[in-house]
């Protein structure tokens, strides 16, 4: 008699995911956005039971097709390591009685008012904040908690539609701009001033969260949220607050209910050096940070969390805050928005001790788009260096060798 292979539901994400789980002799189905995969990616979902190209935000349409296929084809468990398949895995997952996202922290997480409801509870991880509707009530949240403050989507994902309101002038414009109160109510929230961000990656099985990985991500300045450099682990002097932010983290997924899966959580550090929760997810961080921190303390992350939906999987394990023998970092490229006449090579770039790799969109006769929140980049470039002295030797080699010449005659080198 053939040997069991569990089923597993892939939601969404990249073909390498399906291509680890199928390495670790799970039996795969795929539902997802397959447009814009290469032809080796779509050899790798040739390789699946079942494959339906659908948007994984479509829980309803993702669930019944998930349904449909659990009566032929029982399903184990139910996986999402992107953005856009959290809510349909976590849907699946609960409907169908599987393995998979709790629907407790994924509700916390994807709507960002039911998060700080939540941690009105736990007072020393939240801040102010009000859903606001109207510039009325923005108005009565600024008389309550005065400048600065930050306004941003209930249900937005990762810097897009952020605002950053640090001046009289600032506030004026938001309550004048009746744009903003057109369709869904924005979250007002206390601005914890402040460049530097720390996400924390974690890996939580039968209810233990292990930290995989902090890092220290560098914003672009105000207004633009943006991230222009991310360091796993982050360097001395700002490894100081890792053991406060670990415990915040922790104590955070306790208080959503988290019980199980990868969450990427970004902290910032108040004046006083009290961690203050900004934002979580129960996914895997953008720009390759798994990536980093595989590099940096050997943690993969999403064959971790696969290895414990095989049977046996309830003794697989997670090392909390491994030591780290090497740094993961990426770098933003940010040019003036002029026309382009030419570039250096970005193959060039690959010469560089120290460059992983990197995507570089910026072409000749067109204008690199202003960078105004963290789903567009005219450039990233990713660095694994034996210690942060090394990625700074790393950083000024990629200046020297990497160039744009504008139309009007101005050359541009990256200054990080």
């Amino acid at each position: 008699m053939p040997e069991h292979r569990p089923h597993l539901l892939v939601l969404s994400g990249w073909a390498g995911v399906v291509e680890t789980a199928l390495s670790l002799g799970f039996d795969v189905s795929f539902i997802g956005n397959t447009a814009d995969f290469t032809p080796r990616e779509l050899e790798v979902l040739d390789r699946c039971r079942f494959v339906r190209p659908l948007p994984a935000e479509q829980v309803v349409a993702c669930l019944q097709a998930a349904r449909a296929l659990h009566g032929e084809h029982p399903l184990d468990a139910a996986v999402s390591f992107g953005e856009f398949g959290l809510e349909s895995c976590a849907v699946i997952a609960d409907a169908l009685g599987i393995k998979g996202l709790p629907l407790a922290s994924v509700a916390a997480t994807r709507y960002k008012d039911r998060m700080r409801a939540i941690l009105a509870d736990h007072p020393e991880l939240g801040l102010g904040w009000a859903r606001v509707a109207s510039a009325e009530d923005l108005a009565k949240f600024h008389a309550r908690h005065g400048l600065p403050l930050i306004l941003k989507p209930v249900a937005g994902s990762g810097s897009v539609g952020v605002r950053q309101i640090t001046t009289p002038e600032e506030l004026r414009g938001a309550l004048d701009d009746a744009r903003l109160w057109i369709g869904e109510p924005h979250l007002a929230e206390e601005f914890i001033e402040g460049d530097e961000l720390y996400s924390v990656e974690t890996v939580t099985l039968n209810g233990r969260h292990a930290v995989a990985g902090i890092s220290l991500c560098r914003l672009a300045p105000h207004p633009n949220p943006a991230v222009t450099e991310i360091s796993v682990p982050p360097p001395a002097p700002y490894d100081r607050h890792i053991p406060r932010i670990t415990t915040s983290v922790q104590a955070f997924l306790d208080a959503i209910g988290h019980t199980w899966g990868l969450t990427h959580t970004e902290v910032k550090v108040a004046r006083d050096g009290r961690p203050v929760i900004i934002e979580s997810q129960t996914r895997i961080g953008g720009y390759r940070i798994f990536r980093m921190v595989e590099h940096a303390g050997g943690v993969d992350e999403i064959a971790t969390v696969l290895r414990s939906l095989l049977p046996g999987g309830e003794s697989v394990s997670s090392p909390h805050l491994p030591p780290t023998d090497a740094v993961g970092m990426v770098v933003s490229l940010i040019p003036p928005a002029k026309r382009v006449l030419r570039t250096a090579d970005p193959e060039l770039l690959r010469a560089v001790v120290g460059v992983e790799d990197f995507e570089i969109g910026i072409r000749p006769g067109e204008i690199p788009l202003p960078v105004a929140a963290n789903t567009r980049r005219p450039g990233l470039i990713w660095l694994k260096v034996p210690d942060h002295a090394a990625g700074e030797r790393t950083k000024r080699e990629i200046a020297r060798t990497y160039w744009v010449e504008f139309e009007d005659g101005d050359v541009w080198h990256p200054s990080f």
